[in-house]
């Protein structure tokens, strides 16, 4: 390994094993900032480019070896960051990503962000797992949906009323969300014509 490499990659351990919440503060999000500061100082410069190519797991590298403790051990970006690796390597050129499931390691770590209340992993795991645009939407599937979208993600809210245009969703499956939009769409904005469409009769593909 580099020198280029050792510094950062000691400040990152440093980071996950010495770094405590404060005194009276919230321990879980004590340990969140602990494992956001270590990922921030994983050297990611030109990893991912540098994994892809190769067709190498980027936790083949010890670079990607940090990151992947750093989202083990409780950061948002971390595990977005490996989400958005594995999704890239779904459609790389190169063949050798043809013999890892890059799909399954890329929903693993974006539904990892959503769980810890990622807006942009809520999105990306739902998104990623709606691959049958004429079939009914798996209730999981609109769950994530829509915590994205009370979170102002607007692809979310989008995804939800085009789903619903096309019949894949029940009426009644968006009574709670229709209540939230009524109270927090603000007029002229992406949540209010998505309102308004779900205020039309669609029939649903299964009734």
């Amino acid at each position: 390994m580099t020198g280029r490499f050792l510094l950062p990659l000691a400040m990152a351990c440093i980071a996950l094993t010495s770094c405590a919440p404060e005194h009276g503060g919230d321990t879980s999000a004590g340990r969140k900032a602990q494992a956001d500061r270590a990922f921030a100082a994983c050297p990611t410069a030109g990893l991912s480019e540098a994994m892809l190519v190769q067709g190498r797991p980027i936790e083949e590298a010890p670079a990607g070896t940090c990151v992947v403790k750093a989202a083990d051990a409780g950061s948002t970006q971390a595990a977005l960051f490996l989400g958005d690796f594995y999704r890239a390597a779904t459609t790389h050129p190169n063949r050798a990503w043809d013999r890892i499931d890059t799909f399954g390691r890329e929903t693993h770590w974006y539904r990892e962000a959503a769980r810890r209340g990622s807006e942009r992993g809520q999105f990306l795991v739902a998104s990623e797992g709606d691959r049958h645009p004429y079939m009914p939407l798996h209730d999981n599937l609109l769950d994530w949906y829509i915590q994205a979208a009370r979170q102002g993600n607007d692809q979310a809210a989008l995804a939800i009323a085009r789903a619903y245009k096309l019949g894949r969703i029940k009426p009644a499956e968006l009574h709670d969300f229709r209540t939230w939009l009524a109270q927090n769409a603000r007029p002229g904005t992406v949540q209010a014509n998505v309102a308004a469409t779900l205020e039309e009769d669609h029939a649903p593909i299964i009734n």
